[in-house]
């Protein structure tokens, strides 16, 4: 026979913490789902050929090169496209500190009309855990073309944009970094699914320390059934 007296206050705090930490962990089970589907997958490819620059419009999206490592700012280039604006992620600009609007340029091969090829990705949207913009800076922490469009006073955003080759030190373009199938950013599906297990894990926590103490405290515990008095 259990005996149990769950104490008030503790009971509705433990609840409402193991919601959240099932909802943290649902959620990151969900992006791994999605990311190992979409690994699965070829990234679509696209060019355009015919376009305007639009270097007003320059916007940073702060990032971690998953090559090398280094932190910096993806540098995100709208161009008109007919009556649509593409952005078009182009280059990276390396160091913790965003780069000042004025000192950045579009893209050399951009600036000479070169055809623009590479990945056609659709973002996710932001985390809540995501930092917040800083619009007059042009300064993001995750790609958010709707945003970033009205930041620039554009109209007729894409909800995708184009993974352009970088172009080295060397002068050599190379494969953008960033254009992975599973949502084209630096978290393979491992990392998602290691955040989930973390947050179903301290959802366990929770619970065990919660019935732990209420045995340290008398509140429950398994009572023999007194036998019967014939």
């Amino acid at each position: 026979m259990i005996s149990f007296k769950p104490l008030p206050l503790m009971s509705l705090l433990t609840i409402i913490a193991f919601a959240i930490l099932i909802a943290f962990g649902r959620w990151q089970w969900e992006k791994y789902e999605i990311k190992s589907a979409a690994a699965e997958e070829p990234v679509a490819e696209m060019t355009i050929a015919s376009y305007q620059p639009v270097e007003a419009g320059i916007q940073f999206v702060f990032a971690v090169r998953p090559d090398t490592h280094e932190q910096g700012w993806r540098v995100f280039t709208p161009v008109q496209e007919g009556d649509s604006v593409i952005f078009v992620d182009g280059d990276f600009v390396v160091g913790k500190d965003s780069p000042s609007p004025g000192e950045v340029r579009v893209p050399a091969a951009m600036r000479f009309g070169a055809p623009i090829s590479g990945a056609s990705i659709r973002p996710e949207e932001p985390g809540p855990f995501t930092a917040p913009p800083r619009p007059l800076a042009r300064r993001w922490y995750a790609v958010d073309l709707a945003a970033m469009g009205r930041n620039a006073g554009l109209e007729n955003v894409a909800d995708y944009y184009i993974a352009g080759a970088y172009v080295g030190a060397d002068g050599r373009a190379a494969a953008n970094p960033f254009a992975m199938a599973a949502g084209a950013d630096a978290m393979p599906p491992a990392r998602h699914l290691g955040y989930a297990l973390t947050w179903y894990g301290l959802a366990i926590v929770l619970l065990v320390i919660y019935f732990a103490y209420h045995t340290s405290v008398g509140r429950l515990a398994l009572r023999r059934p007194r036998p019967r008095e014939d």
